[in-house]
């Protein structure tokens, strides 16, 4: 008689319902992990099993990949990345709106520091290249995997600080040269942030020439365009030329309609089509909620920040140059304004941007910029004037200006992935501080609660529900498209051989609890997450386990070779 050998697991995953990230249809199954990764898929028994998971009545995917957030700083602050894997997130891509804490250059280092702790809370910067800042998270550990860009912005604080000009060409060769270490040192491409200094200050053909060099090194060009409000169509024009002329893949980010442009994504998504059928690989992402997060310096022109944040306050105490300020934004009549935030308050409504975040003032947090005047009796643009001055900082603010029917467009279209475009936050802690969007806490639930269910929570009738997309084509939009723009062959899927990223929800509890009244609220139905084949998430409470990797893009896996 022939005794049948048992296989050894370390993790045995049993009676799923198994949506592999292809977008093809569920199946129940098992899946069997070992040594990090997936080892078979079906009817499996084991006898030697370290931990079995009765996944019965529960959606088995891979894990789920955020392709933009802002969270480099804050898994230094806290490795748990609470927030985020308790979303049934995996995987993060981070340093996107060309913002990135590396490079570092020590002239320009104090100017830095101060603009990133406007968004983390960081006391000082002790690493200078990307390579530094990688090397000292994989040192300190992490509980989900990280993907990472080189930000633009940072390149160019670091060459020519926040001048607004162009740079010359001994600068563009040493931002070339920052951006080809950049790429050999793990980043998997290049973002911009083309709605912020020093962004803005830049010209397409600079940003040609610096995504030459990503594209040779086989990463991928992310973008913040720099149009998303009337001037829309421009900024994803600009995004496809640079695509085309660098012969480089194309992330736009945060591609939803904003306030004045509603309806006008089917002409952007029109543009992402065609360019497509010229063979340029252009992919875009959203984050699925009707109010965005940006900085309070959106609400000013460009001039006036020119130098950096230290000058930009210098400036705001000038009685002649606030009135500047306010006579060039409000007299703007003709249409072309480039910014949401902006827009908004020439058309008077201040009482849709409120304040999100505030150390010297957390009394005002969630507050309306018109309520805030009336409370200070000064006028809406004086409020924010003084604000800045007063917390010596940059600041957030949430403003109501995304359009659902243009949301649903860009979500049914198969280009798109979903973004969280937050950091990774805590209930507890320095991360607990401010009021974040909800989106921190509650993106990828809420894509299922919202779009695959079509449920609308009283708590949040803003996010009101709507059955667009099926359970199999929500999992790929965060899954395998995701790993796809991120070239990440062993993730992302649901298969033999691939890392054990997991992700075991309840599809029909799973549901955001973050608000944008209380933001720091987990969310329900995430019942385990794996990275690495490790239990980070059991039964909807974090482990305290770190398994996550720092992963490599592509030029340094080709020079490890």
């Amino acid at each position: 008689m022939v005794e049948l050998m048992l296989m050894t697991y370390d993790v045995l995953i049993k009676g799923g319902l198994i949506v592999d990230g292809t977008g093809n249809p569920w199946f129940k199954g098992d899946v069997a992990i070992k040594n990090g990764r997936i080892v078979d898929i079906g009817k499996i028994r084991g006898e030697n099993v370290e931990r079995t998971i009765d996944a019965r009545g529960m959606v088995v995917s891979p894990g789920f990949i955020d392709i933009h957030t802002h969270s480099e700083v804050s898994l230094l602050v806290n490795p748990r990345a609470e927030s985020t894997v308790r979303q049934g997130v995996t995987t993060v891509c981070v340093g996107n709106c060309g913002l990135s804490p590396y490079p570092v250059n020590e002239s320009t280092k104090d100017e830095l520091c101060r603009y990133l702790s406007s968004f983390y809370p960081l006391r000082e910067i002790d690493w200078r290249s990307t390579r530094d800042f990688l090397e000292k998270l994989e040192r300190q550990g992490v509980s989900c995997n990280v993907a990472a860009l080189v930000g633009h912005g940072s390149i160019r604080i670091a060459v020519m600080g926040f001048e607004d000009r162009e740079p010359t060409a001994s600068e563009l060769r040493e931002m070339k040269d920052l951006v080809s270490e950049a790429m050999d040192e793990g980043a998997f491409g290049m973002s911009t942030g083309l709605g912020y200094a020093p962004g803005f200050f830049s010209k397409t053909d600079e940003l040609i020439e610096l995504a030459k060099v990503v594209s040779k090194k086989g990463g991928f060009y992310a973008t913040h365009t720099r149009s998303i409000g009337v001037t829309y169509e421009e900024g994803v024009a600009e995004a496809i030329t640079i695509g085309r002329e660098a012969r480089i893949p194309v992330q736009i980010s945060h591609i939803e309609s904003h306030y004045p442009n509603w309806g006008r994504t089917k002409a952007v998504l029109k543009m992402i089509d065609e360019a497509r059928a010229q063979g340029i690989d252009v992919t875009c992402d959203i984050p699925p909620y009707l109010y965005n997060l940006t900085v309070i310096t959106t609400l000013l022109p460009r001039w006036v920040q020119e130098g950096g944040l230290t000058k930009l306050i210098d400036r705001l105490k000038d009685r002649s140059i606030r009135e500047e300020v306010k006579r060039e934004i409000l007299k703007e009549t003709d249409k072309r304004r480039s910014n949401t935030m902006t827009a908004l308050a020439i058309d008077g409504y201040w009482s849709k941007i409120r304040l999100a975040s505030g150390d010297r003032n957390p009394q005002l947090i969630g507050l309306s910029i018109a309520e805030i005047a009336e409370k200070w009796n000064v006028s809406p643009y004086d409020a924010v004037f003084d604000l800045l001055i007063e917390e010596g900082k940059q600041l957030f603010i949430i403003g109501e200006t995304h359009y659902e029917e243009d949301m649903r467009l860009v979500l049914k279209h198969p280009t798109s992935m979903v973004e969280t475009d937050e950091r990774a936050r805590a209930p507890y802690g320095p991360l607990a501080k401010g009021r974040p969007h909800p989106r921190a806490y509650g993106t990828f639930p809420l894509l299922f609660r919202k779009y695959v269910r079509g449920e609308t929570r009283p708590e949040l009738p803003e996010e009101r529900g709507y059955k667009l997309l099926t359970l199999e084509e929500a999992v790929k939009k965060v899954t395998s498209l995701p790993a796809q723009r991120l070239g990440l062959q062993d993730r992302g899927v649901i298969r033999k051989g691939m890392y054990a990223d997991i992700t075991v929800f309840d599809p029909i509890k799973v549901a955001d609890r973050a608000t944008y009244k209380e933001p720091h609220l987990y969310p329900v139905g995430i019942r385990y997450v794996l990275v690495n084949g490790e239990i980070v998430v059991e039964d909807g409470e974090h482990t305290g386990n770190l398994p996550g990797t720092v992963l490599k893009g592509p030029s340094y896996r080709e020079n490890d070779r």
